[in-house]
C-alpha cells in the first residue's frame, strides 16, 4: 500500500484520523497510538449504543472495539489490515481497519502486552463509522443453541411445545409468532390417573375397546328384542308340564365363566411405561352402550344426581372477642357425589 495513497496520506498526517478530531493520547507511554500507523477505517456495527472506539488490544495482537455497552466486535490483523467480526454469536463482518503498511501493523500489534484504551483516546471519526440500524428480529436462538441469521423455517410437530405461525400484515411485512403450548401435568393428589374396568366371572356383562378411552359395554347372548320377548312373556301362551313325577327342568343353561379387562391411563403418558399414550386420554373416560351392526344393545347408562346430606354434628363457633359467630358453612347441608346406574329396562328386579 506504501504510495498508493501518498496524497490521501499528506493530507491526514496531521490529524488523528482514522480517529476523531480532539482525542487525546493515552496516560500510559505502552498504549500510545504511533503517527501514521493507520490510515483508514470502515467500520460498520449493526444497532450501535453510544460512541464506537478502539477499547483495546491483547498480549495475542487482538483487536476490540467497543460501543457504550460494551465489547461488540474484534479482529486480528492479516497483511496491513484488521477485519473486524462481531461478537453476537453470528460472526458477521462489520469493519475494517486499515494500517499504512505491513510492517508498522505487525510492530504495533505484536508487542506483546495488553493494551486499553477509552473514548476519549480512541473513538473513531464520524466519517469512519456506517451504523446498520436493524428493526424487529435480528437473529433467532432456540433452546441455548447458537444465533441463526438468514433464511430460516421452521417445523411443527404435534409434541412441539412452542408452535411458529407467520401471517401477512397486508403493507408488505409479515409477522412472526410464537405460540408456548404448555403440557399441564398431572396433581398427585387425588385425582385418578389409571381406570380398569374387568368382567370376572359368571356374569353376563361383555366389555370392548372402542378407542383408548372409550370402553363399550354389553350383555353375552341377550340382546334388547331378547328381553322385550321376556318382558312380555305374559302376554303369549305358556306350556306347562303338570306331571308332579318328573322333575323339573331347569329354566336356564348356565353362563360361562370369562375374564376381561380393559385398561385406560388418563395422563399423558410420553415413554409409555405406564400403559398409556404421549397424547393422553385428554382428562376423559367414556363407557358407552352403542347398538352396533347386527347387536342391539339393552343396556342403559344414567347419570344419578347427588343427594342432600343433612349436616347433623355440632356446628363450629367462632369466638372474636365478645362475640361469638357460626363459622362459614355450617348451616350449609352437603350434598354426596353424583353417581352411574347401570340397568337393563324392561327386566323387572334385573331378573330375565
Amino acid at each position: 500500500m506504501e504510495g498508493i495513497f501518498r496524497e490521501f496520506e499528506d493530507e491526514n498526517a496531521l490529524r488523528s484520523y482514522p480517529f476523531a478530531a480532539g482525542c487525546v493520547p493515552p496516560a500510559d507511554q505502552n498504549a500510545y497510538i504511533d503517527e501514521g500507523v493507520f490510515i483508514d477505517a470502515a467500520i460498520y456495527p449493526v444497532n450501535p449504543v453510544g460512541t464506537v472506539y478502539l477499547s483495546g488490544i491483547s498480549e495475542e495482537g487482538v483487536f476490540s472495539v467497543s460501543d457504550d455497552t460494551g465489547v461488540i466486535m474484534s479482529g486480528t490483523a492479516s497483511g496491513c489490515s484488521v477485519e473486524f467480526f462481531d461478537t453476537s454469536g453470528m460472526s458477521r463482518h462489520v469493519g475494517t481497519l486499515v494500517a499504512s503498511s505491513h510492517d508498522s501493523l505487525e510492530e504495533f500489534a505484536g508487542r506483546g502486552y495488553e493494551r486499553t484504551y477509552s473514548k476519549e483516546n480512541s473513538a473513531f471519526s464520524s466519517s469512519c463509522v456506517f451504523p446498520i440500524v436493524i428493526d424487529g428480529v435480528t437473529s433467532i436462538s432456540v433452546g441455548g443453541s447458537s444465533k441463526v441469521s438468514g433464511s430460516v423455517s421452521f417445523e411443527n410437530s404435534p409434541e412441539d411445545e412452542v408452535r411458529v405461525s407467520s401471517s401477512d400484515l397486508g403493507n408488505g411485512n409479515r409477522s412472526l409468532r410464537f405460540d408456548v403450548l404448555p403440557r399441564p401435568g398431572t396433581e398427585d393428589g387425588a385425582s385418578i390417573k389409571r381406570i380398569l374396568c374387568v368382567v370376572d366371572g359368571q356374569t353376563p356383562f361383555r366389555i370392548s375397546r372402542l378407542s383408548y378411552n372409550v370402553v363399550m359395554l354389553k350383555l353375552y347372548g341377550i340382546d334388547k328384542s331378547s328381553v322385550c320377548s321376556a318382558a312380555h312373556r305374559e302376554d303369549g301362551f305358556e306350556m306347562a308340564d303338570t306331571c308332579e313325577c318328573r322333575p323339573k327342568l331347569p329354566s336356564g343353561s348356565e353362563l360361562p365363566e370369562a375374564y376381561e379387562m380393559v385398561e385406560v391411563y388418563i395422563p399423558p403418558d410420553d415413554t409409555g411405561e405406564e400403559g398409556g399414550i404421549p397424547e393422553g386420554a385428554e382428562n376423559a373416560f367414556f363407557l358407552v352402550v352403542p347398538n352396533v351392526v347386527g347387536y342391539d344393545n339393552p343396556i342403559s347408562i344414567t347419570l344419578e344426581d347427588g343427594v342432600v346430606s343433612p349436616k347433623t354434628d355440632d356446628a363450629e363457633v367462632v369466638v372474636d372477642g365478645n362475640s361469638a359467630e357460626l363459622a362459614d358453612g355450617e348451616i350449609t347441608d352437603t350434598v354426596t357425589s353424583k353417581g352411574i346406574v347401570i340397568q337393563v329396562p324392561g327386566l323387572s328386579g334385573g331378573e330375565s
